[in-house]
């Protein structure tokens, strides 16, 4: 059965969670991702990264990750990428409005986060280009198209069209993930009514359906190394050294070939 994720559900009230597990187990999802949007000029305050407490309830139907944006607007805010306190979440998402962050952070902090969630619905201030976008690619970095926009508001949906196209065009529609970004129950729509919205972003069937299954696996499974890992471990091991006599016995290959010589030789005499 198709594995289908929906990874920007915002953070609902206390109690409200069971209405989003019900809804989204009867429309075919298996993973969804509660997310808490966080700004930077608030929450960063004297090299303090201050977070949201991340807990929620747990279904068993399906798979509920916790997420966090970080809403940055200098570059000191990116220090905040290194925290130890992101390590509470699954899935970390980095947003901008700067080229310039959006560049350093690429470049400086690659394995720190998984989502790079642009605000769609507003003209984007820069054009994204190959320089963004095959960097994300060889570090797993997925970029993020919330569709709430374009159902809410008719001038929304322009700009989140108009984005998404070049987006799609700019990644020759790989490397992104289609999120709903609803605050409400209402505004989550099916795997397959999204696929169908995507459409109308230039997005063909096979890279939508791509966003809702395998690009979010992508996320997850960067998340686990994030997570679960320090950095990175490389180990080396060393050959032990070899003595006079050891070094004279013949691999497996010379004996192979040494007995194919000498049963021909034997052949050879018998027929003389």
């Amino acid at each position: 059965m198709e594995s289908f994720a929906d990874l920007n559900v915002i953070c609902p009230r206390v109690g409200q969670a069971k209405s989003y597990f019900n809804l989204c187990r009867q429309m075919g999802y298996r993973t969804i991702a509660f997310n808490h949007v966080v700004d930077m000029k608030q929450a960063f305050v004297k090299n303090k990264l201050k977070l949201p407490a991340c807990k929620l309830e747990k279904c068993e139907d399906l798979r509920v990750l916790h997420r966090i944006t970080l809403i940055c607007s200098d570059s000191v805010h990116l220090r905040a990428l290194k925290s130890p306190e992101l390590k509470k979440f699954d899935i970390v998402a980095f947003s901008t409005k700067s080229e310039d962050l959006l560049t350093q952070s690429i470049a400086n902090f690659p394995s720190c986060f998984q989502i790079i969630s642009l605000d769609f619905s507003q003209r984007l201030p820069f054009r994204l280009k190959h320089s963004h976008l095959h960097p994300c690619k060889l570090n797993n970095i997925v970029f993020e198209i919330c569709y709430v926009s374009a159902i809410k508001d008719s001038s929304s949906c322009r700009n989140v069209v108009s984005n998404s196209k070049d987006l799609n065009w700019s990644s020759r529609g790989r490397g992104f993930v289609i999120s709903s970004g609803a605050e409400d129950p209402l505004f989550i729509r099916g795997p397959y009514d999204v696929i169908n919205l995507a459409t109308l972003f230039g997005i063909d069937f096979k890279s939508a359906k791509a966003a809702l299954i395998s690009n979010c696996e992508v996320v997850f499974l960067k998340g686990l190394s994030r997570t679960q890992t320090f950095n990175g471990i490389m180990q080396k091991s060393y050959l032990s050294s070899v003595d006079e006599d050891q070094s004279m016995i013949p691999l497996p290959c010379q004996i192979l070939v040494s007995e194919k010589f000498e049963t021909e030789n034997a052949s050879k005499k018998a027929k003389v």
